[in-house]
């Protein structure tokens, strides 16, 4: 009886491990950064699964790869998350980075010898920035501080770098950005930050996974996320070494993510309150701007179950 017992236990150990390693995990981030992020840390050795790694330009892509099921899960902004799961694709957040808020995290910038001063002068202005991304709602955000709204000022919506081209061309008076073009900028010189970001954005960058993901690799999804958090925690002794890497990698300046990096500090944390108090304002506010359709509840959008308590 012992022996049958064993033997069971050792076909289902290697049906188990077959398993595990057949299903790969697909991953998408902006420009390669949690591929970047998880092999300087060490954290793409010995996985115990395949990872295949796709990179999109902006968020927009990711959303969209993972609506279609070509990724399993990929990093968006709460903005372009709400955005995207609103028109009925079946994500959900199933972890969070938090970062830390900086008055250039995300900003509103003008050329250095702009007219404009403050939020108020934005009504009737030209603003460019990405639909649906957090420069969007900072943008948004900052008007409605003023008491008007998106109709108040006109939006060119385009990428970040055709967005920064067009400021710099005079095509548009003002850019709704964030890192790392807020630092590029800052750097280059010839800008100034017209509005911060900080009290407007609550710092959290999402990792979302599909329905389908989440129901049929919740194992690899868990073993991810922890490989992300202890990545972020080695980032945070070794922020010159990265930098230099994300340098190499992107072809940016090293002081680009030097400063995004120093000041940022990102780190991973639970699905929690404040998250879904950030995903339901950010949706109040799409709504109202007419943005986004009614019907996006905070809290049927998240998956708790890959919290550090639940994994524990």
């Amino acid at each position: 009886m012992k022996t049958r017992l064993v033997l069971a236990m050792l076909c289902l150990l290697g049906m188990a491990g077959t398993v595990w390693a057949a299903d790969a995990l697909r991953v998408s981030s902006q420009k390669n950064s949690l591929q970047v992020l998880l092999k300087a840390a060490g954290e793409l050795d010995d996985v115990p699964y395949p990872i295949e790694f796709a990179s999109f330009g902006a968020a927009a892509p990711t959303a969209e790869a993972l609506a279609a099921g070509a990724v399993d899960i990929g990093t968006l902004g709460v903005a372009p998350f709400v955005f995207a799961a609103s028109a009925g694709t079946d994500l959900k957040t199933v972890g969070v980075v938090r970062l830390k808020v900086t008055p250039t995290a995300v900003a509103i910038v003008v050329p250095e010898q702009s007219p404009l001063q403050g939020a108020a002068s934005l009504v009737g202005k030209r603003i460019t920035t990405t639909k649906g991304s957090i420069g969007h709602y900072l943008a948004l955000a900052a008007l409605r501080q003023q008491g008007k709204s998106g109709r108040d000022a006109q939006f060119i919506f385009l990428q970040p770098g055709e967005s920064r081209s067009l400021l710099a061309n005079g095509g548009a008076d003002a850019w709704a950005t964030w890192d790392p073009y807020t630092s590029m900028v800052q750097l280059e010189g010839g800008t100034r930050v017209l509005v911060s970001g900080e009290g407007l954005f609550a710092g959290n960058m999402l990792l979302v996974a599909n329905a389908a993901a989440i129901e049929n690799k919740p194992e690899q999804l868990r073993d991810f996320l922890q490989r992300v958090g202890r990545a972020w925690a080695w980032v945070d002794s070794h922020l010159e070494e990265f930098s230099a890497i994300q340098a190499r990698q992107s072809g940016l300046p090293l002081e680009v993510h030097l400063r995004s990096n120093r000041f940022s500090l990102p780190t991973r944390v639970d699905v929690d309150k404040a998250l879904i108090k950030d995903l339901s304002e950010t949706a109040a506010l799409y709504q109202a701007e007419g943005v986004i359709s009614p019907g996006f509840i905070g809290d049927k959008s998240v998956e708790r179950k890959f919290n550090s308590a639940a994994e524990q």
